[in-house]
């Protein structure tokens, strides 16, 4: 997929540094880690799915351009213009439970011309502090563009709701499977991943 063009950037910037300390005031936002976060592209951010609002959790934190994969349903379900406002953000649509090839070629795209990849890989919304078991494609997509994952826990004591302070922690970045072919090393990569967002989750329940 192609970059927003630099209207279209230049509003997402505006939105996510002007309003961002008023989104953390309101939803009692605290944070950890930020100096984790690679100071350019390309890199690839998963983070868990506690609530509708984390796509915009990860856009204040983060300076870069977030290029979104999202449910195709958001794209469909919702008119023309919410279409047209994803669109011109970044996002790109991807079908669930499915190997939906054209969205993982626009994936890699946008990695690899140097820009930011962020998904969610449990693949909808988990409400519940249950460990996460990322599916497969966000290390596959790693693998094959090269480029390292950032793990960002997003936490939140019982059902999120206005008022209740979420907890974000971005981890240090995991370096993609050495062999994007290798079947073990992608599994053992997923592992990791899967092990260092529990890691967090656990760290922010104290």
């Amino acid at each position: 997929m192609k970059r927003p063009n630099g209207l279209y950037r230049a509003l997402y910037q505006f939105f996510a540094r002007g309003f961002g300390w008023a989104y953390v005031l309101l939803l009692r936002v605290r944070v950890k880690g930020l100096r984790n976060i690679p100071k350019k592209g390309p890199f690839l951010v998963c983070a868990n799915h506690r609530c509708v609002l984390d796509p915009v959790t990860l856009a204040v934190f983060f300076r870069q351009h977030l290029y979104f994969m999202a449910k195709r349903e958001l794209f469909t379900d919702h008119g023309a213009f919410v279409e047209k406002v994803l669109r011109a953000a970044g996002a790109f649509p991807v079908e669930r439970d499915s190997a939906d090839l054209k969205s993982l070629r626009e994936a890699l795209a946008v990695l690899r011309r140097g820009d930011v990849l962020a998904l969610f890989p449990q693949g909808r919304v988990v409400r519940g502090n249950a460990p996460v078991s990322p599916k497969g494609g966000a290390v596959w997509l790693a693998a094959q563009a090269g480029v390292p994952i950032v793990p960002v826990s997003i936490f939140c004591r019982g059902p999120w709701k206005f008022g209740r302070r979420l907890s974000v922690r971005v981890g240090r970045p995991l370096p993609p499977a050495p062999d994007r072919h290798s079947r073990g090393a992608l599994e053992k990569a997923a592992a990791q991943l899967a092990d260092a967002l529990n890691r967090q989750l656990e760290e922010s329940a104290f």
